[in-house]
């Protein structure tokens, strides 16, 4: 059987020394080395508000900021520097909304479409 060769992103990084600093000092604290460090960094600053928010102030007009492809569930993606994204799944509602509508003949629940069901209704 065929090994599948994955390409590996291995970019030149300048940072000041206060970043080499506190990197050198994360892998003496840890079990991890420099490599999975700087992942690791990445791997959350995907998912951090402030992040995307200083990305927003910096973001060309005529696109959108990109979205992770990997789950805060992944810690293998900062881990192994092979990692294979795994498919995302699109979870389905666990409950079901219901909105009050008022007749005159007193109160009902209907169920509240969502997004998907809505998608589904044929005319």
């Amino acid at each position: 059987m065929k090994r599948r060769k994955v390409m590996v992103y291995r970019p030149t990084v300048r940072y000041p020394d206060t970043y080499e600093k506190y990197v050198k000092e994360a892998v003496e604290a840890t079990h991890l080395d420099g490599n999975q460090i700087i992942r690791l960094a990445l791997f959350m600053a995907a998912h951090n508000k402030e992040f995307q928010n200083i990305l927003e102030k910096y973001k060309k007009s005529d696109v959108t900021l990109p979205q992770a492809d990997w789950g805060l569930d992944e810690d293998e993606a900062w881990k192994n520097q092979n990692y294979t994204v795994k498919p995302k799944v699109q979870k389905k509602p666990t409950h079901v909304e219901s909105i009050r509508v008022i007749n005159k003949g007193g109160i009902k629940y209907v169920p509240k479409t969502t997004p998907l069901q809505a998608e589904r209704v044929t005319v």
